[in-house]
Order: structure tokens, then sequence, then C-alpha cells
């Protein structure tokens, strides 16, 4: 079972950045919708996976650098990882940093953070340092990931709960960029060997407890593809209509494969395809009103990884569960009535 997961060895980059935003009652110099943070500090460490019980962790790579954009630093942002204006004047430029970086990181790994937030950010300053916005093609968010090995849940949970959770020794404080990355990799290497534990027993289905691949994905694939409906008299029929769209891929127009149709869930709809070349999608509907109170379906198709697709399923069966539910209940009424 585990020969399907990985190649031995293999090694993940664990990587986490601090930045800068923009303070509201200054002007900026760039609009905030384009750079939403500037990266000032970029601190990294490898994990190589030897064996399923065997890591070895590298030295933390560190590197400041000096923002061109946001040099006033934020308050709230100085509070968490405290950092002055002064210190924002020293450090290299991130054009020289970002080169660093990947030079450390090597040919063959894969990119990891705590969370999806770091990656937003760096692609949006490679995009504004002039640097093409793709990045390393496999990712790995370790926050799903150690939420499903260690507790069995999609509850997202802070590096300082998982730290505890694993007892890892707290020889720092949390918030540099180095330190987050050191403490980051503990967990996942933690994650990874209770992984192949639960994997080696042989309980779980490929389900209940996928693959490590499915929480590999590509971030660069975050072509997506809206639509809306036409307007309709009532809701019923806009969602209809709406539900009636042909789900192509993105990025390649193929036709993609269903998963899991079209299910109400809460106040949407969801569903789940694969297209053969590019993954996994989820698809997601939601009906608004417009102001001559009319209805028309708001659709959503994206690139999820194995966490997202895995929500979809366990909502899908909460919705089948309640559906059995429901004719099991109209049974029982029918059969007492029959007997009346």
């Amino acid at each position: 079972m585990m020969s399907n997961d990985l190649l031995f060895p293999m090694t993940f980059v664990v990587f986490d950045m601090e930045w800068n935003q923009p303070i509201p009652y200054i002007p900026s110099p760039i609009d905030p919708k384009i750079l939403p943070g500037e990266i000032i500090e970029i601190g990294a460490v490898k994990v190589e996976m030897l064996s399923p019980n065997e890591y070895k962790l590298s030295r933390p790579f560190s590197v400041t650098i000096r923002p061109v954009y946001y040099r006033i630093m934020n308050k709230q942002v100085s509070k968490v990882i405290n950092k002055s204006t002064d210190d924002l004047k020293s450090g290299m430029p991130f054009k020289d940093a970002y080169q660093q970086f990947m030079q450390w990181c090597g040919e063959d790994y894969v990119l990891c953070a705590w969370g999806d937030s770091d990656i937003s950010i760096l692609r949006s300053n490679l995009k504004i340092h002039g640097f093409s916005s793709e990045i390393n093609e496999r990712f790995l968010d370790i926050q799903p990931l150690f939420g499903r090995v260690a507790e069995n849940t999609s509850q997202q949970r802070s590096v300082s709960y998982a730290v505890d959770f694993y007892r890892i020794p707290k020889t720092d404080d949390f918030h540099s960029a180095d330190r987050d990355a050191w403490y980051e990799a503990r967990i996942l290497k933690e994650t990874l060997i209770d992984y192949f534990v639960i994997r080696e027993r042989g309980e779980e289905t490929e389900q209940s407890f996928p693959s490590l691949r499915t929480y590999i994905s590509n971030p660069n694939l975050t072509t997506q593809k809206k639509w809306r409906g036409a307007a309709c008299p009532t809701e019923k029929e806009a969602g209809r209509k709406s539900l009636e769209e042909k789900m192509n891929c993105p990025i390649c127009e193929s036709d993609l494969t269903e998963e899991i149709g079209w299910f109400p869930s809460g106040h949407s709809f969801l569903s789940l395809w694969q297209c053969a070349t590019h993954g996994t999608l989820s698809g997601r509907i939601r009906i608004k009103r417009t102001p001559k109170q009319e209805f028309y379906g708001s659709g959503q198709l994206r690139f999820v990884n194995g966490n997202a697709a895995r929500y979809v399923r366990e909502k899908w069966q909460e919705e089948n569960d309640i559906i059995e539910k429901k004719k099991e209940i109209a049974s029982k009424i029918e059969l007492k009535c029959d007997k009346m």
C-alpha cells in the first residue's frame, strides 16, 4: 500500500514567509489588490523522507528582504511578528532573495506550507517583481493533512496547536519565518510517520483515508470557470437551469468526468469532477436574487486538493444519509398505517 503513495527518498521543502501590509490611511504606491502583502522574510527547512519511518531535517534557510512598496511597518503586523519600520531598512532585494531560495531548494522536491496563504502572497510578489507567477508544480498543505491524520477532522488547527499535539519542544517564539518553518517541518515529519503507520495497518479504505498523493496539488492551476444562469421567476427554476451548464476543464476545455453529480448542501449545490489531464475540480452553485426579485444561479468550477475533495464527498454522504433516514421513517409510517 505504501509503495503507491510516494517514491523514497523524497524531499519536502517546508517554507514560511512574513510580509508587511499596506496601511489604510497612507496612500499606497501600488494597488493593494495587486499586492496584498510584500514579503520581508523567507524561511525554509528541508524534510528528506528516506523511508516511511526515517527522516532527515536540514538546517533552516533564512533570508531578509528589503521592501520597496510597503516600507512603513503596519502596526497590526508589527504586533504579530515584532518588527519595526527600522527593521525594514535592512535586507536584500526580493529578486536576489528569491533566486537564493530557489537555488537552495534544488530540483526535485514537494513545496509545503501551513495553509495556502503563503502561496498566494508569493505569487503576487513574483508577478510584481517581474518573475513568472508559476511556482513548483507540487504543493502540500500540511494543515489539512495534520487534521486528517492526527484527529480525523477537517477543522483547521494552528501551528502552535500541532506543536503541542506532538509535544514538540518550544525552543523559540513563533512568527519568525525560519523558526515557523522549523516547527512546521517537525510537524510534517511526525504527521508522515503517523500517516504511514495508519496505512500499514490496512484498515482504512482509499475513500475514507485517501492516498498522500491526493494532498499534493499543482498550485499553478488557479484558472477557474464562473457562470451566471438566466434570470427566472422562481428559485426552483433558476436552480434547474444552472444545473444544466456543461462542465469543461477551465484549462484544456475537455469534457469532465462526473464523480459526484450536483446535490443540495445548505444554501448551495455541490459537485465533484475529474479532468484526465489536470485533476480534480469541485463545483458550487448558489441561487441569488436580482433587484427585480428574480432568481439566478451563480456557479463556480475550480481545482481542489485532496482535502477539499474529501469535504465534498463527506457532504454528499451526509445528504445521502439524510435521504435514507427519511425513507426509513416514511416506510415505518406507511407500515404502521397499513396495520391500522
